[in-house]
């Protein structure tokens, strides 16, 4: 049985590399976002760059592999995840794509759907992305959604609130 499972994601793999060879900047952009979950990680591999730059809210993260591992951490607790995207600026080889998150997993607001918005700057060198920075509110994703500490964090952003 492994071994019918490893062919089907091998194939499958093969399948969507194909499939992206085939695409825009921005289609692949968009696909990749779409299309990641805890069973499509080989899309790392057909998408980024091996010596590829990833920024977040969390930190910075050097080549494709471990990227893949951020990813596979990421996306182990994600029971559903979703980007709808409002706006693209497309440069060619240079595109930002804003979105917004849609995110439940039981490890956060009890398993309630998370909502953040937020935009992704990649940057495409030779098909492949070799730079990646997702700009989003950190409070808003985690920190607010934690027994506890989500009372304080928007009581802290409460007193910052102007009236209008």
């Amino acid at each position: 049985m492994k071994i019918i499972l490893s062919i089907c994601l091998l194939l499958s793999s093969f399948a969507w590399g194909q499939t992206m060879n085939n695409m825009t900047n921005k289609e692949k952009f968009q696909y990749i976002f779409e299309k990641l979950t805890k069973d499509t990680l080989p899309l790392i591999d057909e998408f980024y760059h091996p010596d590829v730059e990833f920024h977040d809210p969390v930190g910075t993260i050097k080549g494709s592999k471990k990227i893949k591992a951020y990813y596979e951490n990421m996306y182990k607790n994600v029971k559903s995840i979703r980007f709808d995207f409002s706006e693209f600026i497309d440069n060619g080889d240079k595109i930002v794509g804003v979105w917004k998150m849609t995110l439940v997993t039981d490890k956060l607001n009890g398993g309630e759907p998370i909502i953040v918005d937020g935009n992704s700057v990649i940057h495409f060198k030779d098909g492949k992305a070799v730079y990646h920075r997702d700009y989003f509110d950190m409070g808003v994703f985690v920190y607010e959604n934690i027994p506890g500490l989500g009372f304080v964090v928007k009581k802290i952003k409460d007193r910052f609130k102007v009236e209008e």
